[in-house]
């Protein structure tokens, strides 16, 4: 048997190339780092980590200054910028921590909401540059609203009524260079951000 050394597809001996991943078959798989189970949520840690990049526990022995507060002692990591905050600058919401800038993101499971918007054409767009970044996307409400109302059409002043913006969601700890990317596409005139 060939693996592919992508997306782990296993292929006949008689395959070369991965159908979806475009790669040389290889006639087995590496074994994946060893990786730590955090405390906090569970999630996979590098070995050699001294933060649990899903939830921003912190793992690290030594201490830590706050970014804010030279004086104070960090206790955490915020998932979003990845800076160490003391109790005073950090907030535990979904157990994962956010700085003060960042709590008021939207969020789900590790995954920020960087982009919403009632136009369909818009979000994908959006989602097109993203991707094409090399950011991993994820949205939500791109079903047709015509489902929900039976001969109300699917168009941005339907989905303002019905409160069903399409929302593009990125990895918590992409959504800054996420946002930087929309906000240049805002800037060039070529979307409009909701």
């Amino acid at each position: 048997m060939k693996f592919c050394p992508e997306c782990k597809t296993e292929y006949t001996d008689e395959a070369i190339f991965c159908a979806d991943c475009n790669v040389l078959l290889v006639n087995f798989l590496s074994k994946p780092d060893p990786m730590n189970e955090c405390d906090n949520c569970g999630g996979e840690v590098d070995l050699d980590s001294d933060f649990c990049p899903q939830c921003g526990s912190l793992f690290a022995e030594d201490q830590y200054s706050c970014t804010n507060h030279p004086t104070g002692v960090a206790i955490g990591v915020c998932v979003v910028c990845q800076q160490l905050f003391c109790n005073e600058c950090l907030n535990e919401k979904n157990k994962r921590n956010y700085c003060n800038d960042h709590v008021l993101i939207e969020a789900v499971e590790g995954w920020t909401v960087v982009f919403s918007s009632t136009d369909f054409y818009e979000s994908q767009i959006v989602r097109g540059k993203l991707e094409s970044a090399g950011i991993n996307t994820n949205a939500l409400n791109t079903t047709n609203i015509g489902i929900m109302a039976d001969g109300f059409m699917d168009n941005s002043l339907g989905r303002t009524i019905f409160k069903y913006p399409i929302k593009i969601f990125v990895p918590a700890s992409q959504y800054l260079e996420a946002l930087k990317i929309v906000n240049e596409e805002s800037s060039d005139g070529e979307i409009g951000h909701n």
